[in-house]
């Protein structure tokens, strides 16, 4: 685990119903110290309880650097802990942004060509001037997934770059986002804690006193990176890299959206036509039918992510989000038993084969096979594992 382990758990996940862990001392960063069971975190606060049942807070910063390592890198009964609280809840059928998103202007340096707006969540640093408009309409956005991510129940919190804001950066030009690192042709990535997006990829188009904005577009490509940004560490390991990160920020992305609001398809119809058809509304989709060869379900779940998302990535990504679904809306009539204690069990740091076991339910690879080919034949969409 890195730093950004700690930036995920302080970046606003809601723990008021984290269990507490057993006491232990912590020093603060002038050598104090105090014996309390660690509680939750808020914000950059964490919660503690002393023997007596009193609770306190105290800002992350002001304990010493061993135990800030230990909640970054998810100690015995520490992370873990806390970034479970979210396990549990009821799958969301709708999130929807309360009242309007504020978006200041922090700087505007035309010489340096550097312009830094802020949301409540994000900052956003461009290399050209943003109009008002495109800023109100894109932070609704920006605000909204992170709302949406948090909303599921599957402990997403994200990473935040500087003051506990998630960092975007903006470029004018296809130049300079390729500049930076971007692939022609891509709508945004994802990389060092950072989303890169190219403006055009916002529907953002120069009109001469700045980029405004094509407020009916909703670019899924960039949707799927903030997903990235928002998913814990833990979920980009051996096991969980590629079929379920990539899965997972699928679903996001083409989850119905409109205006500060997202509906997730809980029964499976737009990611049937995402997966093997065109989309729902005829653009975009991974397209590739509903005749599936796939290869084994073993295989397919530890596929190393270089192959994963190399020459076969569009079909690699479909089927990701094809099983990733199955688990979240069809296993287990939709209660997402086995995926949470999947998740539960790559924040304790399992990784690779012994990561996978939950999802077998105590069966085998063949069983679950079984179970995904006879999920999505109701759906008219027919698996063939271990035939490609």
């Amino acid at each position: 685990m890195h730093s950004r382990t700690l930036r995920i758990l302080l970046s606003g996940i809601m723990l008021a119903s984290a269990l507490p862990v057993a006491a232990r001392t912590w020093t603060t960063s002038i050598g104090r110290t105090f014996e309390a069971e660690f509680v939750s975190m808020d914000g950059n606060g964490a919660t503690f309880m002393f023997s007596d049942g009193r609770k306190f807070t105290m800002p992350v910063a002001e304990l010493s650097a061993a135990d800030q390592a230990q909640l970054k890198g998810g100690g015995p009964g520490v992370a873990a802990e806390a970034v479970a609280a979210s396990f549990g809840r009821p799958w969301p059928r709708e999130i929807r942004l309360d009242g309007p998103v504020a978006c200041k202007i922090i700087s505007e340096d035309p010489a340096k060509k550097q312009y830094i707006y802020e949301s409540p969540g994000y900052r956003f640093t461009c290399d050209a001037r943003v109009t008002d408009d495109a800023l109100r309409n894109f932070a609704v956005m920006f605000e909204a997934t992170r709302k949406y991510a948090k909303a599921l129940p599957l402990s997403m919190g994200g990473g935040a770059g500087a003051d506990g804001r998630l960092d975007i950066r903006l470029f004018g030009t296809r130049e300079a986002y390729t500049a930076a690192g971007g692939q022609p042709g891509s709508g945004g990535f994802f990389t060092r804690g950072a989303v890169f997006v190219p403006m055009e990829s916002l529907g953002l188009k120069n009109v001469g006193t700045g980029y405004s904005l094509d407020t009916k577009r909703h670019n899924k490509v960039l949707v799927h990176e903030l997903a990235h940004q928002l998913t814990p560490n833990s979920y980009f390991v051996p096991g969980a890299q590629g079929w379920f990160s990539e899965g997972l920020a699928e679903y996001i992305s083409i989850t119905p959206y409109n205006w500060g609001y997202f509906s997730p398809d809980i029964y499976g119809n737009i990611v049937k036509a995402y997966a093997t058809a065109r989309g729902a509304d005829g653009t975009g989709g991974r397209g590739i039918g509903i005749e599936i060869a796939a290869p084994k379900l073993h295989s397919f779940l530890l596929m190393p992510y270089g192959e994963f998302s190399g020459l076969n990535a569009n079909f690699n990504y479909a089927l990701g989000l094809l099983v990733t679904h199955y688990f979240f809306h069809m296993e287990d009539g939709g209660k997402a038993t086995r995926i949470r204690k999947f998740l539960q069990g790559l924040q304790a740091g399992q990784q690779g084969e012994a990561a996978l076991l939950p999802l077998l339910g105590g069966g085998n690879y063949e069983k679950l096979e079984g179970e995904i080919t006879t999920a999505w034949a109701r759906m008219g969409v027919n698996i063939h594992f271990g035939t490609h």
